[in-house]
């Protein structure tokens, strides 16, 4: 059948139908009386006859309809637009027949023209709409928050009262849907997250088994041949009316369903409340094809979006795990001290924070933000990593001499005392031989002389053990240990030996502690060893200041700490944070076999100190000690404390406390 033209005439007209092709034919006639009937009419073409120009003039007629009267060019009063058909004298002949037509097919094409215009404007707008919601989506770095923002951007793409968010949970024995969030602008709804079966018999359960869109035009008037039913227990207890319902699998690059997203009721105003039946049946109307498109675009961004913050997240928790259990294997070196990095690394994220809200002095413009307090509780839990590098001789070196050492010179007291006692037989078969037994005073002089020889031997090595303890040696004590390398002995080879050699009285005469100074100096190696294993690790930009903050933790603002020997301006201000925190802590653990826990005060007194001598940064002490934040340090962190494998070790960090004896 060809194709029918709808002809605006005047009303009563009966022209058309002297044309040849009549209304049965290429014409139906739509009669007018006024503009007004202009919208209703839905006309191709309006023929302006006299009575319809008489009734009003043209332009009024173009104000009535300007879609249908739009001109090929500019219109102006006097030209009348291409498909508007101006009532000719001879209406019955050919020509005007032909001329009708070619009106009529031009003012079809051109409101045509229109609609698929303002098709590709409503496209681009939503594809600008998804392209922002993408950008918004790809930038949220927490789940949460991105979850919520999924759900009210589809609300507002769908002009739809209320939606829902739910994930797919995989585990060992099934799998299950988390009902993550709900949002619903005409009901306050009480929401708290939960679990509920994947089963076909729910439409969301249906929707994360089988992958389908589910477009429901009222919930209740569900087919009886499918599987799924509509749970009406919410419109029960909230006197909510459902009506359509939005049913779309979130699905990743693989194909994989990882959750379902829902929208209930699409309405024809977007800020109209749904309060009773009356205005949810007036409001809501079925999700057409392009919002279904436009919705299946936007489940697709959530999924991938969703799998990749996941992704990031499960990357960030594997790498806090290997960080973790990387510092609990070191510290196992040292079992009696471990969790000092746990401890340094929560008081030096205080710390920050701490700093960051301080709104007065030179602090006021310092702060951190979230990832640069996880780059400084990285740099703080690995900040003595390098100790995996340090001998363990050295490490676990309780005194001065090590055990053998003391065995040792035990061994030559024993013999000194026993080359007494020969001398003194040799004396007395000496005296004999000349054929006369000791005067009584003799023997007696000879018997006190043996004795306090021996005596001096005891108090020797008595003097030698008390200065093998890592304390303070005394000038005194220095003295004595001179005088007993000056005392002479014959050895188990003939030769004559002093009691102690050179390398055993300088490491007796160590003057604090237990190491010499080149044990020191392998000590103090440690951050050496910490930088250099933290520069293999390839680390991202966010964190690749880690190696350059744990290596200073040591550097003090004058220039006079290690490694580097660093001065203010080259000091990370991360490094100034962890570095009290450090100091703190080591002067404060209690779990060190070799001295004791210096009481609060006192710690705090120290800090102040090293302040004061421009070796700490005094604002970041001031800090630490106003704020409380040292209370932290009563939260133990994960490793906190072990049982020890050996009795006793050394805390490469106890090193850097300039309190005397600690």
């Amino acid at each position: 059948m060809a194709t029918q033209y709808r002809i605006g005439v005047a009303k009563g007209s009966d022209w058309l139908q002297s044309l040849g092709e009549g209304p049965e034919g290429r014409f139906v006639s739509r009669e007018l009386t006024k503009p007004d009937d202009l919208l209703a009419s839905a006309c191709d073409v309006v023929v302006l006859e006299p009575p319809l120009l008489q009734h009003a003039a043209f332009e009024d007629w173009y104000e009535a309809a300007p879609a249908l009267m739009q001109p090929v060019q500019e219109h102006s009063p006097s030209t009348l637009p291409a498909h508007v058909f101006e009532y000719p004298d001879a209406i019955g002949n050919e020509l005007a027949n032909k001329m009708l037509l070619m009106v009529a097919e031009y003012g079809r094409m051109r409101q045509q023209q229109a609609r698929l215009h303002r098709d590709i404007l409503v496209r681009h707008d939503e594809a600008a709409l998804l392209t922002d919601v993408g950008i918004a989506m790809s930038v949220e770095q927490n789940l949460d928050k991105l979850l919520a923002k999924i759900l009210t951007e589809g609300q507002r793409l769908a002009c739809c009262d209320a939606a829902s968010l739910f994930l797919l949970d995989r585990h060992d024995d099934g799998a299950s849907l988390r009902f993550k969030l709900t949002k619903n602008a005409s009901v306050s709804v009480a929401f708290e997250e939960h679990t509920i079966a994947l089963s076909e018999s729910s439409i969301v359960g249906h929707c994360a088994l089988s992958g389908e869109v589910l477009n429901i035009a009222d919930a209740y008037c569900i087919e009886e041949a499918v599987p799924y039913r509509f749970n009406s227990s919410f419109d029960k207890v909230m006197g909510y009316r459902t009506v359509s319902l939005l049913a779309i699998p979130m699905t990743d690059h693989e194909g994989q369903v990882v959750g379902v997203l829902e929208f209930i009721n699409r309405k024809r105003d977007a800020d109209a409340l749904l309060l009773n039946i009356e205005q949810t049946l007036a409001q809501v109307i079925p999700f057409d094809d392009s919002v279904v498109d436009l919705l299946r675009a936007l489940s697709s961004q959530a999924a991938v979006a969703i799998e990749n913050r996941k992704l990031i997240d499960d990357i960030n928790h594997l790498f806090d795990g290997f960080v973790s259990a990387s510092v609990y294997a070191i510290e196992q070196r040292d079992p009696c001290t471990s969790g000092h990095s746990f401890r340094v690394a929560h008081l030096s994220e205080a710390l920050a924070q701490t700093v960051g809200r301080h709104q007065q002095g030179l602090l006021a413009n310092i702060s951190f933000s979230s990832q640069q307090i996880r780059e400084l509780r990285f740099a703080a839990l690995l900040h003595d990593f390098g100790k995996v590098g340090v001998r363990e001789d050295v490490l676990v070196k309780a005194k001065k001499l090590t055990a053998p050492n003391i065995e040792i010179l035990k061994y030559r007291i024993a013999m000194a005392k026993q080359q007494l006692q020969l001398q003194y037989a040799n004396q007395l078969l000496d005296i004999y031989k000349g054929g006369a037994a000791p005067a009584e005073n003799t023997r007696q002089a000879m018997d006190a002389a043996l004795k306090q020889d021996q005596q001096l031997l005891d108090e020797y090595l008595e003097a030698m053990l008390k200065a093998n303890e890592p304390s303070v040696l005394s000038q005194a004590g220095y003295e004595h240990l001179e005088a007993i390398k000056g005392h002479l002995f014959t050895d188990y080879d003939g030769c004559l030996r002093g009691l102690i050699n050179a390398e055993e009285f300088a490491s007796l005469s160590i003057a604090r502690g237990s190491l010499n100074e080149r044990e020191r100096l392998e000590i103090e190696s440690h951050v050496t060893h910490t930088v250099n294993f933290l520069n293999h690790i390839p680390w991202t930009d966010e964190l690749k200041s880690i190696p350059q903050i744990a290596g200073a933790h040591h550097e003090k603002l004058d220039g006079s700490g290690y490694p580097n020997h660093l001065t203010s301006a080259q000091i990370p201000y991360q490094s100034r944070i962890m570095t009290v925190c450090d100091i703190f802590d080591a002067l404060t653990a209690s779990d060190r076999p070799y001295k004791p826990a210096v009481p609060l005060e006192k710690a705090l007194g120290i800090l102040e100190s090293e302040a004061k001598s421009g070796l700490l940064d005094s604002n970041v002490v001031e800090v630490f000690i106003d704020g409380k934040v040292y209370r932290q340090a009563a939260e133990k962190g994960p490793g906190a404390k072990t049982e020890a494998a050996h009795g006793y070790a050394h805390h490469v960090c106890d090193f850097d406390l300039r309190e005397p004896g600690h």
